[in-house]
């Protein structure tokens, strides 16, 4: 009777070590932690929105955009679209007044990573009637977060459902990037420069 008291006990034991010990296990197991990294960003319109375009996309012409995002850059090698965690852009006209603005901390807004760039969509005012609207900007390929050298194409997009449908579209200036020959000839120059200087210093014979 006592040996099969002990052997219960025994077993009830085991059971509740293993049971520890698994537990142990998993608070000890490292936690996948995303790599949130935060990039700011700008860019500017181009001095014609597309034909047919009224309302906000004419109004930014010549305008401009900046913000920032924040996106868990361990994800965006191998994802096709990953949700931003936070993100505010302020979308401004020529004269620097904000005309629109995307935001995560705005009901209805949404922010993601998509192909080689970021999208902005507020949705806020699909049933009201007011404008609704969309800013997307592709940078260089291979985008893994940061937005490099900047913005290489893009769309701001609005539209009004109303008793008409009020539409407009005006495409994003691309960053130009310095060509290498143009980097060459800096450093040629410079190096050029550099060997005038040392030159003038040298003691005449």
């Amino acid at each position: 009777m006592l040996t099969t008291s002990y052997k219960k006990l025994s077993q009830a034991t085991a059971g509740i070590a293993l049971g520890a010990a698994m537990l142990a296990a998993v608070a000890n197991a490292p936690a996948q932690a995303a790599t949130l990294t935060t990039y700011n960003f700008s860019g500017q319109f181009e001095s014609l929105a597309l034909p047919g375009s009224s309302g906000v996309s004419v109004a930014l012409q010549n305008g401009s955009f900046d913000g920032s995002y924040t996106v868990d850059v361990d994800q965006l090698p191998t994802a096709t679209q990953v949700n931003l965690s936070s993100w505010l852009v302020n979308v401004r006209d020529a004269s620097n007044n904000i005309l629109k603005t995307f935001s995560s901390a705005i009901v209805g807004n949404t922010g993601i990573a998509v192909n080689n760039g970021v999208r902005f969509t507020n949705f806020v005012a699909a049933s009201t009637g007011a404008e609704t609207a969309s800013l997307g900007v592709v940078f260089n390929p291979g985008f893994t977060g940061s937005p490099g050298n900047g913005p290489t194409d893009g769309l701001f997009s609005s539209v009004i459902f109303s008793n008409t449908i009020v539409a407009g579209q005006i495409p994003i200036k691309s960053t130009p990037v310095p060509e290498p020959v143009s980097t060459a000839g800096i450093a040629v120059a410079g190096a050029m420069g550099l060997w005038m200087k040392r030159k003038q210093k040298a003691p005449v014979a």
